[in-house]
């Protein structure tokens, strides 16, 4: 299967799979993410990018509010990190029931953001680890191919 080439952002530099795609520009990072963060959190973000490092080479992609996780296209993304927990997200091409997500979002045929939180260590377990390997393959986007 044969790729465009990625439009980057002028402004702010991210890439994306399709030109002009609407997003926050802005300077970002996952250090300004994890300022005044509790230690217990940012040892469980830290797990979680551990987790999605096995997965293969990717790039973060730090926004106002998340941080993404990208190859073509952000397959996952922490959106919230507390004392409280880390609410994730992965997207998938199909619907995957399990009682771990909060929600199920469908944005289009093959697209579902499949939401859920993580409390402790013990919850980035072996299907965390699937759902991320899943999710990695749609965000390199051989779905397609």
């Amino acid at each position: 299967m044969r790729r465009e080439p990625l439009w980057t952002c002028t402004k702010c530099g991210r890439p994306f799979v399709k030109p002009n795609h609407p997003h926050s520009c802005g300077e970002y990072s996952v250090e300004a993410f994890l300022e005044n963060k509790p230690p217990d959190a940012i040892e469980l973000f830290q797990r979680f990018c551990d987790l999605v490092k096995a997965c293969g080479p990717f790039t973060f992609a730090p926004a106002k509010t998340r941080i993404g996780f990208q190859v073509r296209m952000i397959f996952a993304a922490v959106n919230g990190l507390s004392s409280r927990g880390m609410r994730c997200h992965v997207v998938l091409t199909r619907r995957l029931e399990s009682p771990r997500f909060d929600r199920i979002e469908k944005l289009g045929p093959r697209c579902y953001v499949n939401h859920f939180t993580i409390r402790t260590l013990d919850d980035l377990d072996e299907e965390v680890a699937e759902w991320l390997n899943e999710s990695y393959k749609v965000g390199n986007q051989e779905h397609l191919s």
